[in-house]
């Protein structure tokens, strides 16, 4: 099976040969285009799977490229590569039909995502139009198991309706996969999405609400934000309980009234927008501790999801496997399948999986990238999981103890550093955590140990 094939339109040759780099890495086929001129001439030629183009470029832009793939070939994705000053424009793209866009400097990692995500859009709407397996609720969220079926049956109903929905979950269990089904499910106009924990306080609210021009130092012109950009379609905020309080009522006001402002003005603009939360914290207790606003709660919450984690579906998991050895099958060419032995898959559904679906993905591609052969066995798996019946024993020992979940997460986190030997960044990505989140963590128990 031939590897997924991508369009890469960057002028700059630096940039252009490193993701070149990173895309046939990953295993992807990749025509790459120096200008917005070649890639009109390589969409005349081929069509390709995805198609990523940078915005400004010699000849032709990247707003012409994206009209000329979407009239050309209407089931092709786009994603748009731009600098931080032109976020606006390349939001118009995505209002306009471009898939994603990514914002520069960006990492390896979350080029690679936007990719796999983008492709994997398109996979399962040509599955949909085929007729290629039984329909489900939310495409891309895979699972037959009970608490899964109630899941999905839950997210169809709520996709039908304007309001907010609150998406809890754990860490990797698949918030944002979940909302932007519900997006999909709900036929309105653009997704856009952001996460509170990646920016600093200060950008956030301009990101949110746009400011106007010298409303703050390097305001050198207007520019509207992620609200006024989404009306008429989704937002989505990822790590919800990491905004800041001092905006949280500028967000209810935003969901009670239906309008916002920009930053220095005094004008309100009204917006249609239907907003979608997730967070992996216990809002309870931010409310408790002051540091989440509860009639914001309430308002988010008025439907309310929640994504259960993967130990308490272990049905699922058999199902997940498959997908993902078929994705890394498809990903690298293979021409024979792969599967992985009994004594392996026995091992993958004990194992309780604290990083949820990201830890076991991660997991099956490891074992397929470094077993030789068709058939994986238990030694191809990390020995977290070859190991995992010392974890059940350990688990099972914290119930007997009473232990508290904050402890036993306490507990896990610190002896992960252990492991890593203090390596941080090693230990969130094993936690499935961002580094944010682990270092505010590692803060509280440093307290805690203090007032003890």
């Amino acid at each position: 099976m031939a590897p997924e094939s991508i369009l890469l339109a960057e002028d700059d040759r630096e940039l252009r040969a490193l993701l070149l780099e990173v895309l046939e890495g990953a295993g992807y086929g990749v025509t790459a285009a120096a200008s917005g001129t070649e890639a009109l001439g390589a969409l005349a030629r081929f069509a390709p799977d995805l198609v990523i183009t940078d915005l400004m470029m010699p000849g032709a832009s990247g707003k012409e490229v994206l009209q000329e793939a979407r009239r050309s070939q209407p089931g092709v994705n786009v994603i748009v590569i731009t600098a931080f000053g032109s976020i606006e424009s390349a939001i118009e793209l995505v209002k306009e039909g471009a898939f994603d866009y990514l914002t520069k400097p960006f990492s390896n990692d979350e080029l690679l995502l936007a990719a796999q995500r983008a492709l994997e859009e398109r996979r399962l709407r040509h599955d949909a139009g085929k007729g290629a397996g039984p329909s489900r609720p939310l495409p891309g969220f895979l699972g037959t198991s009970g608490p899964t079926r109630a899941l999905l049956e839950m997210a169809g109903k709520v996709a039908r309706s304007s309001l907010p929905v609150l998406i809890t979950g754990e860490t990797g269990t698949g918030k944002e996969l979940v909302a932007r089904g519900i997006h999909g499910i709900s036929s309105r106009g653009p997704f856009l999405a952001v996460n509170c924990a990646a920016l600093p306080d200060h950008l956030l609210e301009s990101e949110l609400f746009g400011h106007e021009k010298g409303a703050f130092t390097g305001a050198d012109r207007a520019k509207p934000g992620l609200f006024e950009a989404a009306h008429g379609g989704t937002l989505f905020l990822d790590e919800v309980a990491e905004l800041p309080l001092p905006l949280q009522p500028k967000l209810l006001r935003a969901l009670e009234e239906g309008e916002i402002r920009r930053v220095g003005s005094t004008r309100p603009t009204r917006v249609d927008v239907r907003l979608l939360a997730a967070t992996n914290r216990d809002l309870d207790e931010e409310i408790a501790a002051g540091r989440f606003r509860q009639d914001l709660f309430w308002r988010l919450n008025g439907l309310a999801l929640h994504i259960p984690p993967l130990r308490e579906r272990p049905a699922d998991v058999p199902l997940l496997v498959d997908h993902f050895l078929e994705r890394f099958a498809t990903s690298t060419g293979r021409r024979t399948p792969l599967r992985f032995a009994p004594e392996a898959i026995s091992l993958l559904v004990s194992y309780p999986w604290p990083g949820n679906v990201r830890e076991l993905r991660s997991a099956v591609e490891r074992a397929a990238t470094l077993h030789e052969g068709d058939v994986l066995p238990a030694d191809a798996l990390p020995e977290r999981v070859q190991h995992g019946g010392l974890l059940r024993t350990t688990v099972a020992e914290a119930a007997v103890r009473q232990l508290s979940i904050a402890e036993v997460e306490r507990a896990y986190i610190l002896e992960i550093l252990r492991v890593t030997g203090g390596n941080k960044s090693r230990a969130a990505e094993i936690l499935g955590l961002d580094r944010k989140t682990l270092y505010r963590k590692l803060q509280e128990y440093a307290t805690e140990a203090d007032t003890a």
